[in-house]
């Protein structure tokens, strides 16, 4: 999987991240409405949240999810390390920016740029008034080089290509949605794998299955389907094992633009 990603790929993930937020629930409890001559509502969990809000809250999850469960960088898994609650206002900023880049950046050995303005704009995006942007060098691991440039306030950098088919990642399944106030929460299911090849072959055969990439916690081993890790299979079997996580989205009253506020371990 080359690391460029063009709007079309990203496209696809959105939309993917999206009718995930609706879990479990049958198609045939999915419906869009009208609420007056106003933007179309979706029922997911037997609460009805407003689309823009839905978009809003899947671009934050999907960078989120893109950029920590890249195996080269030194923020891998960061959202999950948590033990309790991790609020926006106390994230490490290196991570912070690394979220707000990681899309924009392709695979490339030669220094490139990023404008500081549209990584500002990406990380007020994901953040809102809950942390702020201070932009600085990015220690994202060895094979990333971010560097800040206070004269003209962009970003150069080299990062590493993605091509192994099968990188040890979080798999993240949500699973529950809620609505309270002023907040929307989605709980998800998080467990890591571990890719397996055939003794003295280079085919990936098998998969550990782990509750973090710690691997402090081995929950089993199960063989890939059609070169494909079921995760249906995994959760069915093992569901109860793995760790849940609160992703809290709380809205700005001046803008009703939806960022992230925190991401709660509730197990």
């Amino acid at each position: 999987m080359e690391r460029k990603k063009g709007p079309v790929v990203l496209i696809i993930i959105l939309l993917v991240i999206i009718l995930g937020l609706a879990g479990y629930i049958a198609v045939d409890k999915l419906f869009l409405s009208k609420k007056g001559d106003e933007t179309s509502v979706m029922v997911i969990d037997d609460v009805n949240i407003d689309l823009n809000v839905l978009y809003q809250v899947a671009d934050i999850m999907g960078k989120f999810d893109r950029a920590y469960n890249d195996v080269n960088s030194s923020y891998f898994g960061y959202l999950y390390n948590t033990q309790s609650t991790l609020y926006a206002n106390k994230f490490d900023n290196g991570a912070a920016l690394y979220a707000a880049m990681y899309d924009d950046m392709i695979g490339t050995s030669t220094a490139q740029y990023l404008i500081g303005g549209n990584v500002k704009a990406s990380f007020e995006q994901i953040f809102g008034k809950n942390l702020a942007y201070k932009p600085a060098d990015v220690a994202a691991g060895k094979t990333f080089n971010i560097k800040y440039n206070e004269g003209n306030g962009n970003f150069t950098y080299t990062a590493p290509e993605i091509s192994e088919t099968y990188s040890n990642e979080y798999v993240i399944r949500n699973v529950k949605t809620d609505l309270k106030e002023d907040k929307v929460m989605i709980t998800r299911r998080v467990f890591f794998v571990e890719y397996q090849k055939s003794a003295g072959s280079e085919d990936v055969t098998q998969a550990k299955v782990y509750t973090n990439h710690n691997k402090s916690k081995l929950v089993g081993t199960l063989n890939l389907r059609n070169n494909v890790l079921s995760v249906d299979e995994v959760l069915a079997k093992y569901g109860s094992k793995f760790d849940k996580f609160v992703y809290t989205f709380e809205k700005n009253e001046s803008t009703d633009e939806y960022s992230f506020y925190s991401i709660e371990k509730v197990r």
